[in-house]
């Protein structure tokens, strides 16, 4: 069999969303793919103002404007409220 062509469950575990640290723009662009970077994440946090329960549990994990980098935690808040991207 050709290793480049891989069975159906193996592609399905690497379409797999994994809570890990991310960037603010690399959320934003798997929520928002044919987006620019700065509007994916723009979009996605235009979103989170908009769902105040996300927005103030986002604030109580230390969430600030100016932080470029999502722990773990936020970013699995975030899908709580978002949804997988």
């Amino acid at each position: 069999m050709n290793q480049l062509v891989r069975p159906m469950e193996d592609r399905k575990e690497l379409d797999k969303f994994v809570i890990r640290p991310y960037t603010k723009t690399e959320l934003g662009k798997l929520y928002s793919p044919t987006a620019s970077p700065q509007r994916a994440w723009q979009t996605v946090h235009r979103w989170i103002e908009r769902c105040k329960p996300l927005s103030a549990a986002l604030k109580e994990a230390g969430l600030k404007n100016r932080d470029r980098l999502l722990s773990p935690r936020q970013v699995r808040l975030i899908t709580q409220h978002l949804g997988e991207p």
